[in-house]
């Protein structure tokens, strides 16, 4: 076949993936959420025409690369062919890590055309720009690196050891999840053996800080149920922005398992002789201060707590928090970062640069935060070298008072001054 017919073949394929993807993903709605995703996946998928026009210009584009071309916009199509269906899948389920690599190469490609865009610009043509010749290497093997990460790292247990209350006899554990996403890709099977892996850490309390959803299960998530009913110990939920559009659902099937969705409310719960507070936070979009301001003003302390824990999805609401009414903020949704410098021997991730909480222990005066990097696996936007973690807290009056490794943040104290927990040792196992 000739380079001609060869990039037409791309393109042709590369319109009728975003025409046919367009359609499974303004499915379950238009709203702003779905708009960007809409964007964000046409650029990815308009990065495959484009490769093949810049190689056919520079007499690189042969059948091998137009089928890998072809192979990797099928695979981002099938990825939403398999949401769309709205049910689990089971042995498809290899073949939708191709669409992992696939994004994530796209993603890797146009900051590659872009980074050479800058110095090339007034002097490269169109088609040299379009062609990173053996540049293109680079996004293959960061793409290969981040999807074996996320598989050797996904469900690892990162442990945090915090002063606790001096009255408790034994550690109290609390393991902390956030960011299920259950959906067709991330089924009963996937989210069971999860469970397991909690029960097994015998905790004392199990928080859930919200996400278990996303518009592909919204209407059918039958399995995600069966899966949090394994759980053995008490269970208290919050609110994340994928669970909004069915959040009187949620709290309805919840509570059905004895697993309270706090939306401004607050519960005392025993753990042993441990009276412990949870608080839940609603999800709102908009400034963190007067959220946080509303949520204190409905859920005052309450009486006799030893032990304080605010649910917070969204891990902005941190800064606004008051020093001293808390010992422990749980968050999550920033899902690590998405990439993660880790996989290049490097600390953090590109949102801990620009100043943001991505995941681990965050501390201020009086504060403590820890943001975990979510349970899910597969979906989009892709893991790119940040696998999904089970974080489990030990609270402990043995721990040293001087924290070792929470890293530092930002935030405005109260008139209280500084309580609580501000140990830490972290690993994970």
């Amino acid at each position: 076949m000739s380079p001609d017919l060869l990039a037409i073949v791309v393109l042709v394929v590369a319109l009728l993936s975003a025409a046919r993807t367009l359609r499974h993903i303004f499915s379950v709605g238009m709203g702003a959420n779905d708009v960007m995703v809409a964007l964000v996946v046409m650029g990815c998928l308009a990065i495959y025409p484009v490769l093949a026009l810049g190689a056919r210009s520079a007499g690189a584009l042969n059948v091998g690369l137009c089928l890998a071309l072809v192979a990797g916009l099928l695979s981002i199509l099938g990825l939403f062919s398999a949401l769309a269906r709205r049910e689990e899948l089971q042995a498809g389920l290899p073949l939708v890590w191709l669409s992992q690599l696939a994004l994530s190469f796209s993603l890797w490609t146009g900051l590659l055309l872009l980074l050479r865009a800058v110095p090339l610009a007034l002097r490269a043509t169109a088609a040299e720009l379009a062609w990173p010749g053996a540049w293109l290497w680079g996004p293959v093997l960061l793409s290969g690196l981040g999807i074996v990460h996320t598989i050797r790292a996904h469900d690892r247990v990162r442990v945090e050891r915090l002063r606790g209350p001096d009255t408790l006899a034994r550690p109290l554990r609390v393991v902390h999840l956030s960011d299920l996403h259950a959906s067709p890709v991330t089924p009963g099977a996937t989210l069971r053996a999860s469970i397991a892996k909690v029960n097994a850490l015998e905790p004392d309390l199990v928080l859930i800080t919200g996400d278990l959803v996303i518009p592909f299960s919204e209407a059918s998530h039958a399995y995600l149920l069966d899966a949090l009913a394994g759980l053995r110990a008490p269970t208290f939920h919050c609110a994340g922005n994928h669970d909004l559009p069915v959040i009187e659902r949620l709290h309805t099937e919840l509570a059905a398992l004895g697993q309270p969705l706090l939306e401004g409310e607050q519960r005392l719960v025993r753990c042993g002789d441990l009276p412990v507070e949870v608080v839940g936070a609603p999800f709102a979009w908009g400034p963190a201060e007067p959220q946080v301001e509303g949520l204190l003003a409905a859920c005052p302390p309450l009486p006799g707590a030893r032990l304080r824990l605010l649910l917070a999805h969204d891990p902005r609401l941190f800064r606004a928090v008051p020093a001293g009414r808390f010992d422990l903020v749980l968050s999550g949704h920033t899902h690590g970062g998405h990439l993660g410098a880790e996989l290049l021997g490097l600390a953090g991730s590109p949102l801990r640069w620009l100043g943001l909480y991505d995941a681990g222990l965050f501390q201020r005066e009086g504060a403590l935060l820890n943001v975990s990097r979510g349970g899910w696996q597969l979906g989009f936007p892709p893991r790119m070298g940040v696998g999904g973690e089970l974080v489990l807290l030990l609270f402990s009056p043995e721990h040293p008072a001087a924290p070792a490794g929470a890293r530092p943040a930002e935030g405005r104290a109260g008139p209280d001054g500084p309580r609580g927990p501000l140990a830490r040792a972290g690993q994970s196992a």
